[in-house]
């Protein structure tokens, strides 16, 4: 208890935190504005098709684009760099030995860095649906969600979680606050859509080597295709009948074994290490 009170005093009392939440709130919202431009122009057009009844595009502005895909998830970016700096700061500024004299057990400190954090996280999440709900209700007809909007939705709000832990774990692994965050950033954003693209173009040329089944093993990849709505078309638009994506379940699970070896290495070695 005296570990997640020192964390939750810490975390409400930089700047930062209000910053980086607040920047994935208003930025999210951003997004679902333009998505509410999209859409209504579309209906008056008459080209949002069959594919997207009332409950799909609904799902669509309120996850601010995760139910489809091409864009981004802009708030995981600022919760990642949050995860970054719970971790990183100790490191910058050398509180790290004043914590671990405070809180000598590095378990207890380490558990209250996770659980504040993803608690956080997941609060802002849910902030940034509700702030997206309502602007969709205020500036879209025929807004209407159902009961399959709701696994886009919670795996949104995982998916951040995940990535502010994988910010977290990446502070602690380099010791490095701003080597953490550039490689939070760089990889999901720049290095994943590199490669998934090389190694799905692979399978479409039709060669036999069977590297485009690795594209199912990239975990930030693997998470983002977990909001899908719906997933079976959105996972599989560019691939042929002979090389698919795997389904939700595995896509879940490659996500979470990614960020679980993070928190296993992370942990390990703030545990082990000397301060």
């Amino acid at each position: 208890m005296g570990a997640l009170r020192y964390e939750w005093v810490r975390i409400t009392s930089i700047r930062s935190s209000y910053w980086m939440s607040g920047l994935a709130v208003v930025l999210s919202a951003g997004v679902a504005i333009i998505l509410c431009l999209v859409v209504n122009a579309a209906n008056s057009a008459g080209d949002l098709g069959d594919l997207a009844g009332e409950a799909t595009f609904s799902t669509w502005i309120v996850t601010a684009g995760a139910s489809g895909p091409g864009m981004p998830i802009l708030a995981a970016v600022f919760f990642a760099v949050m995860g970054c700096m719970a971790m990183g700061h100790e490191y910058r500024y050398g509180t790290n030995k004043a914590t671990l004299t405070a809180l000598p057990d590095r378990i207890a400190v380490l558990s209250a860095k996770s659980l504040v954090l993803a608690g956080w996280v997941a609060v802002t999440a849910v902030l940034i649906l509700l702030v997206n709900a309502g602007l969709a209700w205020l500036f879209v007809d025929g807004i209407s969600l159902d009961g399959d909007s709701l696994r886009p939705m919670v795996f949104f709000i995982l998916y951040c979680v995940g990535f502010s832990l994988a910010g977290l774990m990446l502070s602690a692994i380099t010791r490095n606050q701003v080597g953490s965050i550039v490689t939070v950033l760089v990889w999901p954003l720049v290095l994943e859509p590199i490669v998934f693209a090389i190694l799905r173009a692979t399978a479409l040329s039709g060669s036999d080597i069977g590297l485009g089944k690795l594209a199912n093993l990239l975990p930030a990849s693997a998470g983002r295709r977990t909001m899908f709505r719906p997933f079976e078309l959105f996972a599989n638009l560019d691939v042929s009948s002979e090389t698919t994506i795997w389904g939700l379940g595995a896509s879940t699970v490659v996500f979470w074994v990614g960020i679980a070896i993070l928190l296993v290495a992370g942990g390990t070695l703030f545990i082990r290490r000397d301060a």
